[in-house]
């Protein structure tokens, strides 16, 4: 079967149709963008750096980036609205 089909070529039956569905972008605000590049920057140094952090400070670290980002989309999410 092909998609420009209506019909089954063996028994006859018709094919239901494919629903369109338009897809909503989210907005992405320009804080998620910085947070982002803030945490793939803290990724980098956690791995490339010569001094290592200790894990508590790291998870303290990482915890308020995914914090702030969460709250940065939730907002642009109210303002598009």
């Amino acid at each position: 079967m092909t998609r420009e089909e209506e019909q089954c070529y063996i028994c006859g039956d018709s094919v239901p149709q494919r629903l369109q569905v338009a897809v909503k972008r989210q907005a992405v605000s320009p804080m998620t963008n910085v947070v982002f590049l803030a945490s793939l920057a803290f990724t980098a140094y956690c791995f490339f750096g010569e001094h290592k952090l200790s894990l508590p400070v790291t998870l303290a670290i990482s915890s308020t980036l995914l914090l702030v980002r969460i709250i940065a989309e939730r907002i642009a999410k109210k303002n598009a609205n």
